[in-house]
């Protein structure tokens, strides 16, 4: 039975996106389409890119709710102070 191999799509250096599977990463290739050769890396990929944008989007986020209830407390905090003056 074949297990599933994970496939990363990776640009060439001629920009043409090729499937690789994980046992190539950091291997040297050449691309079907144009015959040049490249290192295949994972960080050149476009599920890492995937990765990096849905992590700064996160991040975003986080920053974003924090901020709110910083000053949802300040709001708060300043209500409830010119109540009791």
């Amino acid at each position: 039975m074949n297990a599933h191999v994970q496939q990363y799509r990776i640009s060439c250096p001629s920009s043409h996106i090729i499937s690789v599977p994980a046992t190539l990463l950091d291997e040297e290739l050449i691309c079907p389409q144009c015959n040049t050769r490249f290192l295949a890396k994972f960080k050149d990929s476009l599920e890492f890119a995937e990765e990096q944008t849905e992590r700064a989007a996160y991040q975003w986020l986080v920053i974003a709710i924090s901020t709110a209830v910083l000053l949802l407390t300040a709001g708060i905090i300043a209500v409830v102070s010119q109540l009791r003056l």
